[in-house]
């Protein structure tokens, strides 16, 4: 009587063989092929989060956003937003409420500025101590880019820009003048 076996079947009962082991030429492609991933990983989490350019709010390059802030020319550059407020972190655990809102100026005082946006929301901010230069330089009926921050419910403004015609701000963003 013949038994026929093929060779590359295990006998039932006989020890199992070790499966082929990495050699170094491969160790090296896995090595390679992750390196590629994670460096193009990286790079895409770079150019997402826009971590290369992190000036402190107002105190930045002119039109920069702040961390966690955000510019009226770049939001508008992003989509026309008319107004928006965004709550961020203030660096120190707490928490800040941005605001940003463009429209014609509807009342000024020396201490305030009422504005309404073309869908008619209207917010009053309040200037911070010593802005007068800014209150003079704005009249009732100018169009303006307002930046600014929530208190409880006490708007305060940062930056105002006044626009000229359709082309938008006349300059750069920048903190509201001091006195």
């Amino acid at each position: 009587m013949t038994i026929d076996q093929e060779l590359d079947e295990p006998v039932w009962g006989a020890p199992q063989t070790e499966p082929r082991r990495w050699g170094v030429r491969e160790t090296v492609m896995a090595v390679g092929v992750a390196g590629v991933i994670a460096g193009l990983g990286g790079a895409a989490i770079y150019a997402a989060t826009d971590s290369h350019s992190v000036p402190a709010f107002g105190h930045g390059p002119p039109g920069a956003p702040a961390p966690g802030g955000f510019s009226a020319q770049h939001v508008s550059g992003a989509f026309p937003a008319l107004h928006g407020e965004l709550v961020t972190g203030d660096g120190n655990g707490g928490f800040i409420t941005l605001l940003n809102q463009t429209g014609t100026v509807t009342s000024i005082t020396p201490t305030s500025l009422t504005v309404r946006s073309a869908d008619a929301f209207t917010q009053t901010y309040e200037f911070p101590p010593g802005a007068q230069k800014t209150a003079e330089s704005i009249a009732v009926n100018d169009e303006v880019s307002i930046q600014g921050k929530r208190t409880g419910q006490v708007a305060t403004a940062t930056t105002v820009e006044t626009q000229k015609g359709p082309d938008g701000p006349s300059g750069p963003p920048g903190p509201v003048p001091q006195n």
